[in-house]
């Protein structure tokens, strides 16, 4: 019975160190759920964060892009080379505007030009005119003179045959 009691007090004593690591393995598992649900708490908090870190860096990614256009020195340089651009876009217009008052005056006098040629124009065509009529009348005056000078000498011819011809009676000859 010693046996059975010993065997007894060491099965006690087993279960005892049993219940006792049960125990502490609860204990244990207690404290690893709470570290585990804290955990669970913090990743969820590290991936907000995470998140919110990523979308700072994207904005100020964004920042910086836009810095560069409104950076000081950026900008300075950019009114720098805006002023030198209406500068010569300035001096174009200038330019341009120069060269549109000659063409203009240049086709006012054209213009003027023009009016004075078709002024002479039409008095040289009266002019022509004029002096075609006076070739046709001269042309015509000769024609006319010429005809005359014929008719004149048909008519003498004429005459002096009349004279013939009445001498001839006046003699009592045949004509």
């Amino acid at each position: 019975m010693v046996m059975l009691q010993r065997e007894n007090d060491e099965l006690h004593e087993t279960l005892a160190r049993k219940q006792q690591a049960n125990e502490t393995l609860r204990s244990d598992f207690e404290t690893l759920q709470k570290q585990f649900d804290t955990l669970t708490i913090q990743k969820t908090e590290v991936q907000t964060r995470l998140q919110q870190s990523l979308d700072e860096n994207q904005s100020i990614r964004e920042q910086l892009a836009q810095a560069e256009h409104t950076d000081p020195k950026f900008l300075q340089g950019e009114i720098i080379r805006l002023t030198k651009a209406l500068e010569s876009k300035t001096r174009d217009f200038d330019f341009l505007a120069a060269r549109y008052q000659d063409a203009s005056g240049a086709a006012n006098e054209a213009a003027s030009a023009v009016t004075e040629l078709k002024a002479q124009v039409e008095k040289l065509t009266a002019r022509l005119e004029m002096d075609i009529k006076a070739v046709t009348w001269d042309g015509e005056r000769k024609v006319l003179l010429d005809k005359i000078k014929e008719l004149e000498g048909k008519c003498k011819l004429l005459e002096e045959r009349e004279q013939r011809i009445e001498r001839r009676e006046g003699s009592g000859a045949p004509a």
